[in-house]
């Protein structure tokens, strides 16, 4: 019997673990608290993260990036330049 691809997220998770689903730095984690933009519950003077608030996180972050073309353009046509010299 092999392993679903979606593990179930626990029903509250620390900030190192919040981390590793999010793929960044505990720190970055922290941030996201304090910026007001992902939901944490105090227990003493540890964080923890509700699955369903880690859930709307990731569901409300934006899916696609935006390229600015001038910028891209800029960067090829300076990159050309270093390697003819």
């Amino acid at each position: 019997m092999s392993q679903p691809l979606i593990q179930p997220l626990p029903i509250v998770m620390t900030t190192d673990e919040v981390a590793a689903i999010l793929r960044c730095s505990p720190d970055t984690v922290r941030r996201y608290v304090f910026s007001h933009r992902l939901a944490a519950i105090r227990i003493g003077r540890q964080r923890r993260f509700r699955a369903d608030d880690v859930a709307d996180f990731i569901a409300a972050c934006p899916v696609t990036a935006q390229c600015d073309k001038r910028r891209l353009r800029r960067k090829t046509a300076n990159s050309a330049v270093r390697s003819r010299r």
